[in-house]
């Protein structure tokens, strides 16, 4: 379920969720997620940009989860790598 203020939306699995993840730049740290979304996720691909300082990266996730636990569960995993910062 989503919520956007108010207004919550049920999402019917299997759906196709595409979300953000914002770590310090580490070596690594891609292949990692990449691990995540490949053992959770169908069709699942990863992309990435720096900042303009390179300190930081920002991974975009689009896959197919097949409910929200494992969803979660991506989520969960995916925050706890070495230097995350924020996902959204």
């Amino acid at each position: 379920m989503i919520e956007s203020g108010t207004t919550k939306r049920e999402i019917l699995y299997p759906a196709e969720i595409i979300f953000k993840a914002v770590f310090r730049n580490q070596p690594y740290t891609m292949d990692t997620i990449k691990n995540i979304v490949h053992e959770h996720a169908v069709n699942g691909s990863v992309t990435h940009k720096e900042s303009s300082g390179g300190k930081f990266i920002s991974y975009t996730v689009v896959a197919t989860f097949h409910s929200e636990d494992i969803l979660n569960t991506a989520c969960t995993k995916i925050t706890m790598i070495e230097g995350f910062m924020s996902l959204f």
